[in-house]
């Protein structure tokens, strides 16, 4: 097996470890933000937590191992290559800015008690910003899936990443915000 090979296959495991990230993190994180109980909160919660490193080893390994396939086999400055390390980037700065700052601030306001999930306890884990961001991440990491595969150029690979983004982290935002406002509101089984 030559070097690029080597790279590719490390490639690949950045891809499962971030599109598992993603996957974990929505499943877990819609059944946080269905608990009704502390304890629930928690092991959704802790589940969470057991994906923090999977967003940033995943990119790491992403740009590792595209950088060493860019230098050992594509000369120049493709769309499909830019545009997937400035994702990555902008990527790994969202998630510490946002994703794990909303990890920890989730963990301080469940803290150690028992007993229902109250109304501020519910408002700091339905936020729609962080998750929001979160699912814009997801949606900007299917763009550049979409682009890397295609290869086509600026400003195509540009637009679909920036749009498969915007879409996605709207989506989740809505879902979240429609969840908050039914229990702030008093209704019950609104799904997110």
């Amino acid at each position: 097996m030559g070097w690029y090979e080597l790279a590719k296959v490390v490639h690949f495991m950045g891809l499962i470890a971030l599109f598992g990230f993603f996957v974990i993190y929505a499943r877990a994180g819609e059944r946080l933000r269905a608990a009704g109980t502390l304890g629930e909160a928690r092991t959704w919660l802790g589940m969470l937590e057991a994906t923090r490193g999977m967003l940033p080893g995943g990119a790491g390994m992403f740009i590792v191992s595209g950088a060493a396939m860019a230098a050992l086999r594509w000369r120049g400055a493709y769309p499909f290559m830019v545009v997937g390390f400035a994702t990555l980037l902008v990527m790994w700065v969202l998630w510490a800015l946002v994703g794990a700052r909303h990890l920890r601030a989730m963990r301080d306001v469940i803290g150690d008690g028992e007993g229902p999930v109250s109304p501020a306890i519910a408002r700091a884990i339905l936020d729609p910003t962080p998750w929001g961001t979160v699912g814009a991440l997801n949606g900007a990491a299917l763009g550049v899936l979409f682009v890397m595969t295609t290869k086509v150029g600026w400003v195509a690979a540009i637009a679909i990443v920036v749009l498969v983004a915007a879409l996605v982290g709207g989506v989740f935002t809505t879902l979240v915000r429609r969840r908050r406002d039914g229990v702030v509101g008093g209704r019950v089984g609104v799904a997110a």
